[in-house]
C-alpha cells in the first residue's frame, strides 16, 4: 500500500515525454491534461468535438500561464471506430513517440445507443474503441519503451470499481450490448472489460513478459472513486444510490479523481511490481477477484475482440 500522500506537484519534470488521452477535454481527463502540461509534457487531448477541446485547450493554457504549451487536439468519436483508426494515423504523422496513453474516455448509464460500427454504446465507448487505440498505438509504444528506462512508458485505463457488480457470466459473449438488460449492467460489463484487458496487456507487454526486444511497458487499470463530473450526473439520475452518494456531498472533486491516473502514468512512486495492478483511490493497490482473476476469461475477450475488429477491418495482420 502507498501510504504517502501523492499529489500532481510531486511528479516528475515530464519536458520532452509525450502523452495521449481520450477525453481529455472534460472532467479528471481535463485536470490530468493539467497536470501532466504543467510539468512540461506534451499532451494530445483526444475528443469528438472540435469545438469543446478547442475551449478546452484554451481554458488550459490560460490557466497553465503558457498560451504556448504544447496540447494538441486530436479527432477521436468512439462511437466510430474509424474515427479511432485515423485518429490514430494523425498521430503517427506528427509524432515518433508516445511515453504514455491515458484511456480515460467513458459514459455511464446513458440511455440505449447503437454505434455507427453496431456495438451498444457503453461497450464501444468504453472498451471496444480504447482496445482499438491501445493495439493500433501499441508498436510506437514498444518502440518509445526500447529507448526509454525502464518505467518510463506505461499505459492507463481508467475502470470503476463497478465492474465487481458484473452480473452472470461477467462478459456476455453471447448477447455482448444487453439488450434486456439496465444501463448500470452494461456500465459494470464494460468496466469489467477495461480490468480484463489492462491484465492481459500485463501478460503480452508488461514487465514480466518476456519480450524484453519489444520494450518493457508498464500498465495499470485504474479505479477513480465517486467523482462530481458528467459522468456521475448521468448516475445520479438513473441511481438512487448515486444520487444520495453526490447528494451527501460523498463526491470527489475532479482535481482529485485525476490523481489516481496520474499517479499510475507518470509518479517515480509507482512500483514495477505493481504494472498490471487494479489502483484504487488515491495510488493504492487495489484487490480484484472473481472474474477479474479469470485468466481464461480475459484471453478469450481479447480474442473475441480482436476477431471482431479484424472481421470489421480495423487491425490488418497485426499481431500483439
Amino acid at each position: 500500500m502507498m501510504c504517502t500522500p501523492f499529489s500532481a506537484a510531486s511528479l516528475p519534470d515530464l519536458t520532452g515525454r509525450i502523452y495521449l488521452i481520450t477525453g481529455g477535454n472534460a472532467g479528471i481527463g481535463y485536470e490530468t491534461v493539467y497536470a501532466l502540461a504543467s510539468k512540461g509534457a506534451t499532451v494530445y487531448l483526444c475528443a469528438r468535438s472540435e469545438s469543446k477541446a478547442t475551449t478546452a485547450i484554451t481554458s488550459l493554457r490560460e490557466k497553465l500561464q503558457n498560451p504556448n504549451a504544447p496540447i494538441h487536439y486530436l479527432h477521436m468519436d468512439h462511437m466510430d471506430l474509424s474515427t479511432v483508426a485515423a485518429g490514430v494515423n494523425t498521430f503517427l504523422t506528427k509524432e515518433s513517440a508516445l511515453h504514455g496513453l491515458i484511456l480515460n474516455a467513458g459514459i455511464m448509464c446513458t440511455p440505449w445507443d447503437e454505434s455507427t460500427d453496431g456495438y451498444e454504446s457503453h461497450w464501444q465507448t468504453n472498451y471496444l474503441s480504447h482496445y482499438l487505440l491501445t493495439y493500433l498505438l501499441l508498436p510506437t509504444i514498444q518502440a518509445t519503451a526500447l529507448r526509454c528506462e525502464p518505467g518510463v512508458v506505461r499505459i492507463v485505463e481508467l475502470t470503476s470499481g463497478a465492474w465487481q457488480m458484473s452480473k452472470g457470466p461477467g462478459i456476455w459473449f453471447d448477447q455482448i450490448a444487453l439488450a434486456d438488460h439496465e444501463p448500470f449492467d452494461r456500465y459494470c460489463q464494460s468496466k469489467l472489460a477495461n480490468l480484463l484487458h489492462i491484465k492481459e496487456l500485463q501478460k503480452k507487454v508488461g514487465p514480466k513478459s518476456g519480450t524484453p526486444e519489444r520494450g518493457e511497458v508498464w500498465v495499470a487499470a485504474v479505479h477513480p472513486g465517486l467523482v462530481e463530473t458528467g459522468l456521475s450526473a448521468n448516475f445520479a439520475t438513473t441511481s438512487i444510490v448515486g444520487r444520495t452518494l453526490l447528494r451527501l456531498g460523498m463526491g470527489a472533486p475532479p482535481e482529485k479523481g485525476a490523481l489516481g491516473s496520474l499517479f499510475a502514468i507518470a509518479s517515480n512512486d509507482f512500483k514495477r511490481e505493481w504494472s498490471g495492478s487494479y489502483m484504487v483511490p488515491t495510488a493504492k493497490k487495489g484487490w480484484t477477484w472473481r472474474w477479474a482473476n479469470d485468466k481464461a476469461l480475459q484471453e478469450k475477450l481479447w480474442k473475441w475482440t480482436e476477431d471482431q475488429l479484424r472481421w470489421k477491418g480495423f487491425l490488418g495482420h497485426l499481431v500483439v
